[in-house]
């Protein structure tokens, strides 16, 4: 692995304190839980400060990174409001046919494996549309919309098309030994990462259970209000931007401190996704050098991790917004089952691996 420059320790004690106040106060108040990207603008801020990233050039790239996740958030929320008549009766059609656990668990399936070709903005999007014209309980919306972005997550990993992590791993193995091409991912963690979007797919079914026979939706016909979408669109557009911040500011910490681990230690330390971007963790971690062995390990334990907080995952933070799903919330659902996957995945690792 390159060197890399050895960090202060009194500056991977604040960086340390931040990532304490990251995990704990959008849990602890709710003034946070209701303007969580306010406060992860200022987190991700000091984490900056601490380290030492300011400059024109990062500030810049800051400004410019969410810009093509918030115009495709704006344009599918426009292309919904303006046809969502025609499309609803396709998504009703399908959903009149199946019982609402097995409809459930087929969109989540499908949303799974196919985010790593449309985008996880996009399926996050679709999501939350189809959640929010079927009645059902709040409770059941949530659950359903954790595992749906557990599954968007997982899925997202096995192309380099759909997010950042894909693509870094996919450049950062292009060369020898592993001659990285555009199927390697797929070829290499399809049979990890399916059985996994499978499970989720149908417990998010089994949390539709109670819709009845048949899901009473609705076409809407109020449409919303522009000044409404580019008021989420700008709420996402700081979501993104604070995750830059947080990603480049939490750096050198997970430098220090996770760069050197072994697979398995590896992939327990990359629970830290749950804040820090797992397309950052992927440029620290990844060198052409690493085995297949290790490289499933690290792999995985980015994918499974990320959606444990809304502030994790992008895909968590889409749909969230467009739900209106706050931290605690979510986190009641997350956690329980990224332990869980954590669990599972570990033990079957361990063995098969």
């Amino acid at each position: 692995m390159e060197s890399l420059a050895v960090t202060p320790w009194w500056v991977n004690v604040l960086l340390g304190i931040v990532a304490v106040n990251l995990l704990v106060w959008p849990l602890a108040s709710r003034w946070v839980e209701s303007h969580l990207e306010l406060f992860l603008l200022a987190v991700g801020a000091a984490a900056v400060t601490v380290s030492g990233g300011w400059s024109t050039q990062f500030i810049y790239e800051t400004l410019n990174y969410p810009v093509n996740v918030a115009f495709i958030v704006l344009v599918v929320s426009v292309i919904f409001n303006n046809y969502s008549r025609y499309i609803f009766r396709v998504l009703f059609a399908f959903f009149r046919k199946l019982e609402p656990r097995y409809s459930f668990a087929l969109l989540i399936f499908l949303l799974g494996m196919t985010s790593s070709l449309v985008s996880v903005t996009v399926s996050a999007l679709v999501l939350a549309e189809v959640l929010k014209v079927v009645n059902l309980e709040r409770t059941a919306t949530v659950r359903i919309t954790v595992f749906a972005c557990y599954a968007i997550g997982l899925g997202a990993v096995l192309t380099p098309l759909a997010e950042p992590l894909g693509l870094i791993i996919n450049n950062a193995l292009s060369g020898a030994p592993h001659y990285a091409d555009f199927f390697f991912l797929l070829k290499h963690f399809f049979w990890w990462i399916m059985p996994a979007i499978v499970l989720l797919s149908a417990a998010a079914g089994y949390c539709a259970r109670n819709a009845g026979t048949t899901l009473q939706m609705h076409i809407r016909e109020d449409k919303e209000t522009y000044a409404s979408m580019l008021r989420r669109t700008w709420h996402i557009y700081m979501f993104v931007a604070a995750l830059n911040l947080i990603s480049t500011g939490l750096r050198p910490l997970a430098q220090s401190t996770i760069t050197h681990l072994g697979g398995k230690v590896l992939f327990l330390a990359n629970a830290v996704s749950v804040i820090i971007d797992n397309a950052t963790l992927a440029a620290i971690e990844i060198v052409p050098t690493i085995s297949s062995k290790d490289l499933v390990y690290m792999v995985i334990g980015l994918a499974a991790f990320g959606s444990m907080l809304v502030q994790g995952n992008l895909p968590n933070i889409v749909a969230a917004e467009k739900l209106g799903i706050k931290s605690r919330e979510w986190a009641a659902v997350a956690v329980p089952t990224g332990l869980t996957l954590m669990a599972g995945y570990f033990l079957v690792l361990s063995v098969f691996l």
